[in-house]
């Protein structure tokens, strides 16, 4: 019996934080809020990341932010709403270093948020969903120093943070 194999496009993301919240952008076309970055380009195939996260994040928060990259990296699967392609999506976590945010026409606004802030806010449909991924996603996002302390539930389309 032959298996399908299912097809993903490649996503990066980052998670970035300053004084300790997260940087929320709120997609153009939907509505939907995620985390700053996109896609793979075609000739980028074997580029090192951190040369594709610098391109994205110039491209969506502007030339002037600078970044300090974590070694964490975070991984999710969802369904883009606007067409249905699966998305493989790699998130590293990094702190803002320096410079003025200027969202490109991709986003419509963006948010420096704690979990407690984001609770109500709309995300696009993701794996996040499972309660039980949800679960572990709030026990790890407990644990982050950014987040320690802080109670609340994640958003039923939670960001991805484990």
């Amino acid at each position: 019996m032959t298996r399908a194999i299912q097809t993903f496009e490649v996503s990066l993301k980052i998670a970035l934080f300053r004084d300790g919240r997260l940087l929320l952008v709120q997609e153009a076309d939907t509505g939907y809020w995620e985390l700053p970055g996109g896609r793979i380009d075609v000739g980028e195939e074997r580029l090192p990341h951190d040369e594709i996260l610098a391109r994205e994040i110039a491209e969506e928060l502007g030339p002037q932010v600078s970044i300090a990259l974590r070694a964490e990296v975070v991984t999710w699967v969802r369904q883009r709403p606007t067409d249905g392609v699966y998305q493989f999506i790699v998130a590293r976590l990094a702190d803002l270093v320096a410079g003025k945010l200027v969202l490109s026409p991709e986003h419509q606004s963006y948010r420096w948020m704690t979990p407690l802030d984001w609770a109500d806010l709309q995300f696009p449909q993701s794996v996040w969903d499972d309660p039980s991924v949800l679960a572990r996603a709030q026990d790890r996002l407990a644990g982050l120093t950014e987040f320690s302390g802080l109670v609340g539930p994640l958003n039923p389309n939670g960001i991805p943070l484990t």
